[in-house]
């Protein structure tokens, strides 16, 4: 059990190394001490990639880039870095938020590679956001991210540094004596990317078992990959991606289902060794 947070103090830090400190106790200290905490949630490489101080959080123009929400009344922290003061968009965001059950959740996670072309599937037609397609799609939009190389729910290339993120975590989580960090996956391609990272299941990893095998040839999944849109191109069920564009477009239907209450959890240096796609090209 975590102290209350309101009387997290020095003392307590130092009484007891293993007694886990929650996001809502951080809030709660001056901004000075926020901010030497919550740096070590960032990996300096990714800092120093586009000449941000792993420090002192300023760029080479001397701004502050790096964006840091951490209210004192409340169990979430939210890290947004832009790589240039005119950026439009985040590169690295992250967000952590203490659960009901003194852990910490993974709200949200983004790695965007700036150099790399962007694509509007974040709002549709009439500038509506899309919530990453779980409310509204931009077809078209979709379909040339899909062209490109992305997965569901992406607005640019990845950073392909999930994997230094997630060591960076586990650091961070060990700092404050947490065991574990659990999350929900957004799409089909996140949560097969999270197993390479040493997730498991809490829920969900019958629909991937489910979903894998109807994606074989002579399962209801692969049939239903009859090209009646860009979506579900015969081919798809052979990669991650193919697989995840499928789902985004709603092919789960045919199994009475959709993307929907997958949640998973990673314990601090444990991989959990789980693999629903044997074998698998992203």
């Amino acid at each position: 059990m975590a102290p209350d947070p309101e009387e997290l103090s020095v003392s307590q830090l130092i009484g007891d190394y293993a007694l886990p400190i929650s996001i809502h106790g951080i809030n709660g200290l001056p901004d000075d001490a926020k901010r030497r905490i919550y740096r070590t949630l960032i990996p300096s490489s990714l800092l120093t990639r586009v000449g941000i101080s792993p420090i002192t959080w300023k760029g080479p123009d001397g701004n502050r880039p790096v964006v840091l929400v951490a209210e004192p009344d409340k169990g979430l922290v939210n890290l947004s870095i832009k790589d240039s003061a005119d950026a439009t968009d985040v590169f690295f965001c992250v967000e952590l938020a203490d659960n009901a059950f003194n852990g910490i959740d993974l709200n949200l996670l983004l790695l965007n590679d700036p150099t790399s072309p962007r694509f509007r599937t974040d709002y549709d037609d009439a500038s509506k956001p899309t919530y990453f397609g779980t409310v509204r799609r931009n077809l078209a939009e979709e379909e040339r991210a899909m062209g490109a190389g992305l997965a569901p729910g992406q607005i640019r290339a990845s950073l392909s540094a999930s994997k230094l993120f997630f060591q960076q975590l586990d650091t961070f989580l060990s700092f404050l004596s947490h065991h574990a960090v659990s999350l929900e996956p957004l799409t089909y391609a996140s949560a097969w990317v999270f197993e390479r990272r040493g997730f498991a299941y809490m829920r969900g990893h019958q629909l991937m078992d489910d979903i894998h095998r109807e994606f074989q040839p002579g399962g209801r999944l692969h049939a239903a990959l009859d090209g009646s849109t860009p979506f579900r191109q015969p081919d798809q069920w052979r990669t991650v991606r193919g697989r995840a564009w499928a789902i985004q477009d709603g092919i789960l239907s045919v199994l009475g289902t959709r993307w929907n209450d997958v949640r998973m959890v990673k314990q601090v240096g444990h991989h959990a060794g789980v693999n629903t796609f044997p074998d698998a090209a992203y």
